[in-house]
């Protein structure tokens, strides 16, 4: 019995990356200009995110309020 080998038509495996096309597109992204932009704003929000996290009182001492004296009150 002689058996025949038959090969999987290239769209069987859509789950398999075709590694070229994947790496042009990379290069294409990231050769433009808005790519940039908008990593520098998501980084830029990332940090003011952070930066409020980290800034936030710890419930230690409550500020109070300073009322104007006699100078500055009509």
């Amino acid at each position: 019995m002689q058996r025949v080998h038959m090969h999987t038509p290239s769209w069987m495996h859509m789950h398999k990356p075709n590694w070229h096309t994947v790496g042009v597109r990379f290069d294409h992204m990231i050769h433009d200009p808005r790519f940039w932009a908008v990593l520098a704003l998501v980084a830029l929000f990332g940090l003011m995110v952070l930066a409020a996290i980290l800034s936030e009182s710890t419930g230690g001492t409550t500020m109070t309020p300073i009322y104007p004296t006699y100078p500055y009150v009509p």
